[in-house]
């Protein structure tokens, strides 16, 4: 797979992963309703743990999303194939998604553990 294809699965991913909490309420535990989407949100509403921990999971993809891009465009320009790296980075970002929301505590660090590794791998490949 290419770097290139990477990237836009990448942005699949972060599109998903925006509409994973909505969905969640919305349709699983029915904290929220359509009238609330569409209102201008002046009243909080209770969500539920998996929407909070889906919201975490995706802040969580944005810390260190920034660096996987960088890196990605790098190794474009640069020409240095990251694409094995940048793939398991990708496969990590996805696993981690349900494991997050399901509370799945030690799992969930070490599948973040193996981005991590990732990423610092991807900049190794630099020198």
């Amino acid at each position: 797979m290419t770097i290139e294809s990477i990237l836009l699965l990448t942005l699949l991913l972060i599109l998903i992963q925006i509409f994973i909490p909505v969905t969640i309420d919305l349709l699983i535990t029915k904290k929220l309703n359509f009238l609330y989407l569409f209102s201008p949100r002046d009243d909080a509403i209770k969500s539920s743990l998996f929407f909070d921990r889906s919201q975490r999971s995706l802040k969580n993809l944005f810390e260190t999303l920034p660096i996987f891009i960088t890196l990605a465009i790098l190794s474009i320009i640069k020409n240095v194939d990251i694409s094995f790296l940048a793939t398991l980075w990708l496969a990590m970002r996805v696993i981690y998604i349900p494991i997050y929301v399901f509370g799945v505590d030690y799992l969930r660090t070490m599948v973040w553990v193996v981005s991590l590794v990732c990423l610092i791998m991807m900049g190794i490949s630099f020198i």
